[in-house]
């Protein structure tokens, strides 16, 4: 397993190319300038490695190469660090990278890196564009003018379930919460819609991140007498709970509501299991020719399909790039307002904005998994049920952000 510094070494080296070129091009006036250099910042090789990962470091370089290669004049880099899901090593990388002229870092995911890094873009004037971190508090009260949160939020995946079965009846809910900010998070912006509903959250456990038993939590869970068990957890957890509440036989009596589920747990269940399951995502790789369209070039490239968060990391580069180079110079200032000011449009989002906070704001669909029976191939997973417009999918801003106006 790679330890915290050899992770850190070894995403040293580009910084160190870098430098090497840099002296060859005092001698050689043919060697090119220095590049142009973003970050992909992720858990590359733990728990939640599918989420994100090297999957995003393929539509990120794809992105690069649609966009020529080359910005201000300067060959684009990608980098790329695994932080471990610790924040002590994720922190570290990305105050290395932004010291080091990083212009930006992309994904960084786990929540107490995420609130680490937004912390940075403010004292290092950096940006960072977050696409699977999913916590609200990074255009609340954690706001930062240098971050952008591109693909979705607690809320906004909580949403699409949670009003489907308050919408059928369901009134009494029970949590099983993963126990660090995400986990509370959710928790807690996902009560004040049951609650807003007319419904009542009987009761919750908590888990630690590394628990791969829920026998304990699916018990009292069962014995709540909830009508719905929310799992406020991560996508790295979902499938362990889900089969192991069948194996308890918690369902059809009680209903399960996956908060984060995404494309690749529901491959990882297999449909025998995940099969009516419910999940609210932006993106689908089968949805229209344009998602299918990038869907078989990711796929020629990765061999896998891309869920929400990969699939993302394509807009989130161009509407970056073109940002940097409609301003025409490496400022943080103003690339981030050129990004507010210009609406988002790529295969995934139209008409999509990025508002004051750094929300971005689109779209969100609402999806169930097929049964076995109705998929005609291994990645036909999904049934659209719904439409949820942005400006419903995601919370209005938040006054305790200082740059919400009003």
């Amino acid at each position: 397993m790679t330890t915290p510094r050899n992770s850190l070494l070894r995403h040293a080296l580009p910084s160190l190319t870098g430098a090497a070129l840099l002296s060859a091009a005092a001698t050689s006036p043919a060697i090119a300038q220095e590049p142009f250099r973003i970050g992909a910042l992720s858990d590359m090789s733990g728990v939640v490695v599918d989420l994100s990962g090297p999957g995003t470091v393929t539509a990120m370089k794809l992105a690069v190469e649609d966009f020529g290669g080359s910005v201000l004049g300067r060959p684009i880099q990608v980098l790329e660090a695994d932080h471990l899901n610790k924040p002590d090593v994720g922190i570290a990388a990305a105050r290395k990278w932004y010291d080091e002229g990083v212009s930006a870092i992309f994904d960084i995911g786990i929540t107490s890196v995420a609130l680490g890094v937004q912390q940075l873009t403010r004292d290092k004037n950096r940006m960072a564009i977050y696409l699977s971190s999913a916590s609200s508090d990074l255009t609340a009260k954690f706001c930062s003018p240098n971050g952008i949160h591109w693909t979705y939020n607690n809320y906004s995946q909580a949403l699409g379930v949670t009003k489907f079965y308050n919408d059928a009846g369901e009134k009494n809910w029970y949590f099983m919460t993963v126990d660090y900010a995400y986990g509370h998070n959710v928790q807690r912006d996902t009560t004040a819609m049951i609650e807003g509903a007319g419904g009542k959250v009987l009761g919750a456990t908590r888990h630690a991140f590394d628990v791969k038993d829920f026998s304990s939590d699916l018990l009292k869970a069962q014995g709540s007498g909830a009508g719905v068990i929310a799992l406020a957890t991560t996508t790295s957890h979902v499938a362990n709970i889900v089969k192991q509440a069948d194996e308890f036989g918690v369902r059809p009596k009680q209903k399960l509501a996956a908060l984060s589920l995404t494309l690749h747990d529901v491959k990882g269940i297999g449909l025998q299991s995940a099969q009516g399951l419910l999940v609210t995502a932006p993106y689908y790789w089968d949805q229209n020719d344009e998602m299918r369209a990038f869907a078989k070039r990711y796929f020629d490239r990765f061999k896998r399909m891309p869920n929400m968060v990969q699939a993302s990391a394509y807009g989130a580069v161009m509407h970056y790039l073109n940002a940097v180079k409609a301003v025409g110079a490496d400022d943080t200032a103003k690339v981030s307002a050129k990004m507010k000011e210009t609406p988002v449009n790529d295969f995934m989002t139209k008409n999509g904005k990025v508002r004051e906070d750094g929300r971005v704001v689109r779209d969100m669909y609402v999806y169930r998994v097929k049964a076995p029976a109705a998929s005609k191939g291994e990645w036909d997973l999904y049934e659209l049920l719904s439409t949820i417009p942005g400006e419903q999918a995601f919370q209005k801003p938040d006054p305790s952000c200082p740059l919400v106006k009003g």
